[in-house]
């Protein structure tokens, strides 16, 4: 049986409401024959709850435009000789065609205007006791956090070229199919740091903010947990901290749920979120905690490799799986198959997108610990022609390599072509039940590594340094040792923490029984780095320690993050904070140069800011 699919079709009660809740709470076609009254829609807590799940029906539409937009365009995906001239627009910020479907932002204005709807009846309900306070508090915060993560997106890839902005709309519209002018002559245009500063603004005035826990919400389908495909409103609040330019309150809220296992989860307090270490000799993937690097003992033996950070992508649901991921949304094969296979698949898709030879040159110029180059997030398997053996002589076939070696990271090598891995491990030759008829998976949106560069680009702008230098690297223990040279040798009292205010509180002492204080375990000693976590140097920090470290945070979102729907937010970001176009412009030109295109033009286009935007009219 199939190691995932046979799970995702477990799934298809829960899909089958998503495609009824969409179907009822669609509001944008009034017109319709079969089209329902809200008073026929929202009469009670199980209507509400259908019409939540339908609104994540949208947002699983928009999954493969979000990937396109904020990867194609910028610098770590290319396209390959299948794509089409929509897709080659895209990446090459050629002027896009009227019928450029990645263009086109229907679908996040569909997704926003399902949740305006659904607010504003959910308001409704709420006034009429149909539903709690409580119940209502947990709704509405969900869909108007959903409406700020369309939002956000809308505005991070689109512009009205007259009115400098996006339309911001609260309450549902009949015409958002086409962005009727009619329909929106009285809605503000805002452009992006308007509305960044709009989204948090509404974000911070939510009454509920903590992840879902309400029982009629919440069940175990299978092996999947349905509490992890609800969008995290703290994490997505920390990122518009964050992008304000409020870097304490952005640490502070991703602090929170870097230590929310203290209060979620009394058992598991050293892993959940803060990248912890493997203290197996054997690397084993059920143990690893996605760790990658090499049998102990034997650091300086190709043979002794062991990848098993990619397994996050790969996992069905397990404690590691719980301890990396905040937000993951599931495509299941009896009602939508997952829309990735057919953009990087070879075999049973279309392979239209690849990675970048930029994004492949920035994992294999990396040094690790024992100064073999290359990066195990990149492509990291045996070396192409040559042919491994086990003990008994015999040739190991790609299970086996998987079983010895772990699996090859963010992209493979298939017949001499670079494919991304990340969506499509389910649907692989790594998958001992692959089926070509199963086009079951994931998207995978947010995630502990995430979580921890993002405090880190905010502890730096706010002047903690050393402890964002800690979190990138190699740990808080190895950059916080003590420093008493008075105190006797097993005296751990002022050792391996930070001794900061919150939230830059890292306590990372592990003490035995005979030290002072005596057998500590707190909650940071096995923080690893997140360049210590795949085997990798630290950086150095020669002159600037603010500027470094944020390049380096930038240089290592495009290693650990790569094809995830981060990388045009973090190039975007940090150009504008910088006051730097070419943050942005450059990047995209050199991706453009190591592919034969005429990268100097797209340099200067980009230099003009105006030129980010895809044209909303």
């Amino acid at each position: 049986m199939k190691r995932l699919n046979k799970s995702l079709a477990a799934l298809t009660t829960w899909v089958l409401l998503l495609v009824f809740a969409t179907s009822c709470t669609n509001m944008l076609n009034p017109e319709a024959e079969d089209a329902l009254t809200p008073g026929e829609v929202y009469r009670n807590i199980d209507d509400a709850n259908t019409t939540l799940r339908g609104i994540y029906g949208k947002l699983m539409d928009c999954a493969p435009q979000y990937v396109v937009l904020n990867e194609l365009r910028a610098d770590l995906m290319d396209v390959t000789n299948n794509a089409d001239q929509s897709l080659m627009e895209i990446s090459w910020h050629e002027t896009v065609s009227p019928d450029n479907q990645w263009a086109d932002p229907s679908n996040f204005f569909r997704l926003i205007n399902a949740c305006n709807d659904a607010a504003v009846n959910f308001t409704l309900m709420a006034e009429k006791n149909k539903i709690n306070r409580e119940e209502y508090n947990i709704r509405y915060s969900e869909v108007i956090a959903v409406r700020t993560w369309a939002y956000m997106q809308v505005a991070l890839h689109f512009s009205d070229r007259e009115k400098g902005g996006v339309p911001y709309f609260t309450k549902p519209i009949d015409e958002v199919e086409d962005l009727n002018p009619a329909a929106l002559e009285n809605v503000p245009y805002l452009p992006l740091e308007v509305m960044v500063d709009t989204l948090l603004n509404t974000m911070v005035s939510l009454p509920y903010k903590s992840k879902i826990t309400d029982e009629s919400l919440i069940t175990t389908i299978s092996t999947f947990n349905s509490q992890y495909m609800y969008i995290d409103k703290e994490y997505l609040l920390g990122e518009l901290y964050l992008w304000n330019g409020d870097y304490h309150m952005a640490a502070s809220t991703f602090k929170n749920i870097m230590e929310r296992s203290t209060v979620e989860d009394i058992n598991n307090p050293y892993d959940r979120y803060k990248l912890p270490f493997d203290a197996s000799a054997t690397l084993s993937a059920s143990t690893a905690r996605y760790n990658s690097g090499y049998s102990r003992y034997y650091e300086n033996d190709r043979f002794s490799i062991r990848n098993n950070w990619p397994y996050m992508f790969y996992d069905i649901e397990s404690s590691n799986y719980y301890n990396e991921w905040l937000w993951v949304l599931y495509f299941d094969q009896l009602n939508e198959p997952s829309p990735f296979i057919e953009l990087f698949a070879k075999e049973g898709g279309e392979y239209l997108l690849k990675p970048s030879q930029e994004a492949i040159d920035n994992w294999n110029n990396q040094v690790q610990r024992n100064s073999f180059k290359g990066d195990f997030r990149g492509y990291f398997f045996k070396p192409d022609g040559y042919t491994w053996y086990d003990n008994d002589g015999n040739e190991y076939t790609v299970l086996n390599y998987v079983s010895a070696f772990g699996l090859p990271g963010s992209y493979d090598i298939d017949n001499g072509d670079p494919v991304i891995m990340k969506y499509i491990y389910d649907y692989s030759k790594y998958n001992p039940g692959f089926d070509l008829l199963d086009k079951s998976g994931r998207w995978f949106l947010w995630r502990a590594a995430g979580l921890h560069l993002r405090y880190s680009e905010a502890a730096n702008r706010d002047g903690q340094h050393r402890v964002a230098y800690a979190l990138l690297n190699n740990g808080i223990r190895a950059n916080f040792p003590g420093s008493d040279p008075n105190a006797a040798s097993n005296d751990f009292t002022h050792r391996h923490q930070t001794e900061l205010p919150f939230p830059y509180d890292f306590d990372a002492r592990s003490t035995s029984s005979g030290d002072i204080p005596p057998g500590l375990r707190q909650p940071w000693f096995r923080n690893n780095g997140v360049r210590n976590r795949v085997s990798l140097t630290s950086h150095e920090i020669v002159s600037d320690s603010l500027s470094e470290i944020e390049q380096h945070i930038l240089e290592e979102s495009a290693l650990e993050l790569a094809f995830e729907g981060q990388r045009w937010n973090d190039l975007v970001r940090l150009a504008i904070r910088n006051g730097d176009n070419s943050i942005l412009a450059d990047k995209v030109a050199e991706k453009l140069n190591k592919a034969g295109m005429d990268g100097e033009a797209v340099r200067i286009k980009l230099a003009d800011r105006n030129n980010w935007f895809l044209p909303l009219e």
